[in-house]
């Protein structure tokens, strides 16, 4: 399981308030065998609205199929996916995980899509309509990161 944010100092996972969504998603992943090689997670910033993602890849040396797999997840939309050609850069266009009902899946039902598509190559027929036990939390947290990042002293430290 990633312990702290890729790149960022221990303890700055506070600038990303989503990052305990990221941490169960791998970890259910990770239980399930099915490890993405890249986990990525940031906002858009002041630019775009501050909108919390996540991005897991898994290139064609970790699925069954003939190239690699992106699942995108946006705090407004929930989760998408691309399938990648032997180039992560040659991919389809996103489209919605339309089996995913929730914007904050659980963590086991977001690994199970993934585990289908992974190691099979195809979508589950199945539907997953729960939400994960700490998405009203995260959702809290993440309007307390608005709120704050603009204030003197930069990001918000998640103190308070």
């Amino acid at each position: 399981m990633i312990l702290n944010p890729p790149g960022l100092t221990p303890g700055a996972a506070q600038r990303l308030p989503h990052w305990p969504y990221v941490q169960a998603v791998d970890e259910a992943l990770t239980e399930r065998g099915i490890p993405p090689g890249t986990v990525r997670a940031d906002r858009t910033y002041q630019s775009g609205g501050n909108t919390m993602y996540i991005v897991f890849v898994w290139d064609i040396s970790r699925t069954a199929g003939v190239g690699g797999l992106r699942f995108n997840w946006k705090e407004e939309t929930g989760w998408a996916y691309a399938l990648l050609g032997v180039s992560p850069s040659i991919a389809t266009p996103a489209r919605p995980l339309m089996g995913l009902r929730r914007v904050f899946a659980a963590p086991d039902d977001v690994a199970e899509v993934a585990d289908h598509l992974v190691r099979n190559w195809r979508m589950p027929d199945s539907e997953y309509g729960a939400e994960w036990g700490q998405a009203a939390q995260v959702r809290d947290t993440i309007e307390k990161f608005r709120a704050t990042v603009k204030e003197p002293g930069g990001l918000w430290t998640g103190a308070g």
